[in-house]
């Protein structure tokens, strides 16, 4: 029998020897005169009657000392031997921690100077059947943090606070806005016939009630704009919002925006109100307009200037977009190795350019405004230059915090746009904006003047912590589901089961032998580094096939092959090896390989061995990177470092950040954890 049985086991015995006194195991109610905060503020010597749940309890003699902590405060319980009567003494015999009481007594002082309640009555509210974790075991177990995140916010202060100003957060934008700016809160649909107002991957699902699919909605923009037509000229909406993507530090699939729209405004006037309620937010949760980004001290106050994309990109990295042409473009693209979604054009090229290598540098609170059309479908024509648009992004600490613009309220130019969506949806863009026929309608029965902008709620709320996981700022995080196996580390959801077969029903061809698989890499790959990454994620891969039970012959040649074409046909790669270079080898791995490179392939990494391969590729690298600064190579390389490392842009700059980052998100492991399992992996060898 497990601890934890022997524990369940020992308090189903108390819970029966409370029984056997008559004690209610679980009354209906308490009248709980007195919050735990409100006793500790009261004078020595007053009476207080209060609940909360026991932390600890302190057998000292003939006393024993209990610790009690409600959603307030915490505070210290005296049970003298000689001061309650002798049911309530044995039922003092019964409680343990995570047990509730209820307590009434005198507040003192004890003679270690300790306030106290010195207990009269005590009366038991609630007994638990699972021990309390230690502090120490919740913080090193994330599993039990993020999973039983009740758990988490119990025991750690520190989680409670960053829930609490999230709380508070909201309370004060809902403030700001309706009380200060007259804005009225909606609501709109969650289920939509269509997905729109962003570019971004929906959810569907189907309603059996009607025979029809629906999609959960990605942003409220459109049907926002509907209550518009309608007559609404101030509102907001907090929504949650589902988009089918990428799971890293910093987004989840599920996740709580606002957005708010006014009548007769322009993008100015909403920088102007968006501004104004950070600051507003700030001063009230933190105190003060002076905020951490990471390590960075940033100040909030004074008037964020407000600079256009084209002349960040000369200001920060010395780009003059405008006297460039196509080829220049190009070239500086393939220079920093950044690749457009749908194949080329001046305004997406811009934006990425703008993304990957300015955004990093804007830490002092900006406005970038003016961003090109092609990028934002939903934002008006620049008044005085049509190739962009009256669009803005908030920036600061290097990230971006709001996004908005003077919105397109001419049914025709909105159409024109959705129809050039659909030539990026042709072009291979699987975020392309769809047209929706029925939002074009409703924009023919005309729209005022207009301004919009979104705020990520969750990223708000990491800006004023300081807390940079997005785990971390929600209550309860979207996990991937476990289910119970014969054992903790081979646990494995009916998703990956269902993926697991399905892989076994793929590998159509045999599976080549590792010497094979050899002798093909060292055919195709002369480069030794390159041969020595390719051997170094065919471990990693091996390494995690084994601790999920996977098959470890096909994870280490998945990984083993992965880059066979990079060599010999850079310009191909991996279409090269997927069509030609790997045809004898089963389905799985040629798949696995065509989702390591998305960017080039357009198929996102979905079954277990594509996930852990992009998590393990670009990582096995950086890591080979900083194992070359070392004496000891990989014995002794510490996680801590490796994470304070990737955070230093000049250090390997050819490995992509973001890769891995990503590939964090699709196993679903912390940082830290990933990354010490791959040191472990590597300084075996």
């Amino acid at each position: 029998m497990s601890r934890i049985d022997d524990a369940i086991k020992a308090k189903l015995e108390k819970r029966k020897a409370l029984e056997n006194l008559d004690v209610v195991i679980h009354p209906y109610s308490f009248d709980k005169k007195h919050t735990i905060n409100e006793a500790r503020a009261i004078d020595e010597g007053s009476q207080v009657k209060t609940a909360g749940r026991v932390m600890s309890v302190r057998p000292h003699g003939k006393v024993v000392f209990f610790d009690l902590k409600d959603s307030t405060d915490s505070i210290q319980i005296m049970v003298r031997e000689d001061g309650v009567d002798s049911k309530q003494l044995a039922v003092v015999g019964y409680v343990d921690p995570g047990d509730f009481i209820g307590v009434s007594g005198e507040v003192i002082l004890t003679k270690t100077g300790e306030l106290t309640i010195l207990a009269s009555e005590i009366k038991f509210l609630g007994k638990a059947l699972r021990p309390l974790p230690s502090q120490w075991n919740v913080a090193e177990n994330k599993d039990i943090r993020f999973r039983r995140r009740y758990i988490d916010m119990l025991i750690n202060d520190d989680v409670r606070q960053v829930l609490d100003a999230r709380w508070q957060i909201l309370k004060e934008i809902r403030r700001f806005l309706q009380d200060d700016h007259g804005f009225v809160e909606v609501e709109t649909p969650v289920l939509q016939p269509l997905y729109g107002g962003t570019n971004a991957k929906p959810f569907s699902t189907h309603m059996n009630a009607l025979d029809a699919s629906l999609y959960l909605r990605i942003a409220p923009e459109l049907y926002l704009k509907r209550l518009i037509v309608g007559g609404y000229e101030k509102i907001f909406e907090i929504s949650r919002n589902f988009r089918n993507e990428g799971i890293d530090q910093t987004h989840q699939p599920e996740f709580t925006m606002i957005e708010w729209y006014q009548a007769y405004a322009d993008y100015q006037t909403m920088m102007d109100v968006a501004e104004d309620l950070v600051k507003t937010v700030a001063k009230i949760v933190k105190g003060s307009t002076k905020i951490k980004v990471g390590q960075k001290n940033i100040d909030l106050s004074g008037k964020w200037p407000r600079v256009a994309m084209v002349d960040a990109l000369k200001q920060y990295i010395d780009i003059d977009f405008e006297d460039m042409d196509d080829k220049a473009v190009k070239e500086l693209l393939s220079k920093h190795k950044l690749e457009l979604p749908a194949g080329f054009n001046r305004g997406t090229a811009m934006f990425t350019l703008f993304d990957k290598l300015v955004t990093p540098q804007l830490i002092e609170p900006i406005w970038i405004i003016d961003y090109p059309r092609d990028v934002s479908p939903l934002a008006k024509a620049h008044r005085q230059n049509p190739k962009y648009c009256e669009r803005f992004e908030a920036y600061v600490g290097g990230k971006e915090l709001a996004d908005g613009w003077s919105e397109i309220v001419d049914p025709i130019d909105q159409r024109q746009l959705f129809e050039n969506e659909q030539q990026h949806l042709r072009d291979g863009d699987e975020d392309a904006h769809p047209v929706d026929e029925d939002f074009l309608q409703a924009m023919e029965y005309g729209m005022p003047p207009l301004g919009g902008i979104g705020i990520g709620i969750d990223r708000l709320v990491m800006f004023l912590t300081n807390t940079w996981s997005i785990r971390e700022v929600i209550a309860f995080p979207t996990l991937k589901p476990k289910t119970a196996h014969s054992s903790e580390s081979n646990q494995r959801t009916h998703e990956e089961r269902d993926q697991l077969k399905s892989e076994k029903n793929q590998v159509d061809k045999p599976l080549p032998s590792r010497e094979e698989s050899q002798q093909l890499l060292e055919k195709y790959i002369e480069d030794v580094n390159l041969r020595h990454h390719c051997e170094l994620v065919a471990q990693a891969m091996e390494g995690y096939a084994k601790k999920l039970g996977q098959d470890a012959d096909l994870w280490y040649q998945t990984g083993l092959l992965h880059d066979l074409d990079w060599e010999k046909f850079p310009e191909e790669h991996p279409n090269k090896s997927v069509n030609e270079l790997l045809s004898d080898y089963p389905q799985a791995l040629i798949q696995a390989v065509r989702a390591h490179a998305p960017h080039i392939t357009q198929v996102q990494p979905t079954s277990l061995l594509e996930r852990y391969l992009f998590a393990c590729d670009e990582l096995s690298g950086f890591l080979h990177a900083y194992s070359l600064m070392r004496p000891g190579d990989f014995k002794g390389m510490k996680a801590s470092k490796v994470l304070k490392k990737l955070k230093d842009k000049s250090f390997a700059t050819n490995i992509n950040r973001d890769d891995i980052a990503q590939g964090f998100g699709l196993i679903q492991e912390e940082a830290g954890d990933h990354i010490e399992f791959l040191i472990n992996i590597f300084a075996q060898k």
